[in-house]
Formats: C-alpha cells, sequence, structure tokens
C-alpha cells in the first residue's frame, strides 16, 4: 500500500479519545459552572470550550474540509463583534456541547476521507498583511495543539472550582487505550 492512501483517521488516532475526554469534562456542568472565570478579563470556562469547537470549525474551514463552511456559517450569529462565543451561550450546556460534537464531526468526516496525500495541500492565508502558503498539515496539528492548550484550561479551571477533571487532568486526557500485548 501506498503510505500517500492511509486515511489520515489512521494517522491522528486518538484525538477522537481527547475529544471524549473534553465532552465527560463539560457535560455534568451547571450554567454557574460553566460561567465561571478565572478572572474578569478572561474566557470563562463555557466560553474555552465553545472557543475549542469554534476554532476547529474556523481553521477548517479555511482548508475547506467536509461541512466546515456550512457550520462556520452556521456560527456566525453566535459570536461576539470580537469573534468569541456570545457568553450566555457559553454558559448554558447544551449549546457547549452540541458544538463540541458539531465541530468534532468535522474533524472525523476529515480524518476519514482525506490521506496522507492531501497533508501536502496548500491554501493562502492573509494574517496582519502578509499571504502565507499554509499547508493543510500545520493547520491540522494546529487545530490539535490548540484543542490539548485549551482542554489543560479547562482541566485547571474545573480544579480551581474544585471539580474533578479525571479523564483531562489524572489520566492525561487520552481515552483511546493501546492494545493489551498477550503473554
Amino acid at each position: 500500500m501506498n503510505e500517500t492512501s492511509v486515511s489520515l483517521k489512521s494517522v491522528f488516532d486518538g484525538w477522537d479519545g481527547y475529544q471524549a475526554s473534553i465532552l465527560h469534562a463539560v457535560e455534568p456542568l451547571t450554567p454557574a459552572q460553566l460561567a465561571w472565570r478565572p478572572a474578569p478579563d478572561l474566557r470563562s470556562l463555557g466560553e474555552t470550550a465553545g472557543h475549542i469547537a469554534l476554532g476547529r470549525v474556523e481553521w477548517f474551514a479555511r482548508m475547506d474540509a467536509p461541512g466546515s463552511r456550512a457550520l462556520l456559517e452556521r456560527a456566525a450569529p453566535l459570536l461576539t463583534p470580537g469573534g468569541n462565543l456570545d457568553p450566555r451561550l457559553a454558559a448554558n450546556p447544551a449549546v457547549i456541547v452540541e458544538w463540541l460534537h458539531l465541530s468534532w464531526a468535522v474533524i472525523a468526516d476529515t480524518l476519514q476521507q482525506w490521506t496522507v496525500s492531501d497533508l501536502f495541500r496548500v491554501y493562502h492565508h492573509t494574517y496582519y498583511g502578509k499571504v502565507y502558503a499554509v499547508s493543510y498539515q500545520w493547520t491540522i496539528w494546529r487545530i490539535l495543539t490548540h484543542d490539548i492548550q485549551h482542554g489543560g484550561q479547562l482541566a485547571q479551571m474545573l480544579g480551581e472550582q474544585g471539580l474533578p477533571a479525571v479523564e483531562l487532568g489524572d489520566l492525561g486526557g487520552h481515552l483511546t487505550m493501546p492494545p493489551v500485548v498477550e503473554p
């Protein structure tokens, strides 16, 4: 088999486990727990979870990933003028969980449909007046690390509220177990 024809799902195996860890941390939270923020000028826990979801959608839309453009359009009315999730929506557990699921569906579909050869594709992105040639590989890596960074923030914010963050904290945020070796 040509390795460039391998599905990205096998390359990024385990990311789905981290998605499950984020969901398990956020699903049981109350509106007050989601609205909690470590300082007045920092994102709330719910805004951070929403930022994970909406960051996924925005960056995957830049690559025209399956389903991303329609989801980006659907997200537009939920955002503040600064591009963040409206704080009232960020305190709604159903909204946060829905957008984590929706944004993950874009990632899962992309990883299933694209192959290693797609990692070498490039799109142009303008940032602070400069035009960059951005590879799909760079973008996927960026979002994977974005999930990890902000998942760590979720674990920290849960801990600061005295709430458990077993999967994101104690278990390292990874539910997908490797195969057991039989003796």
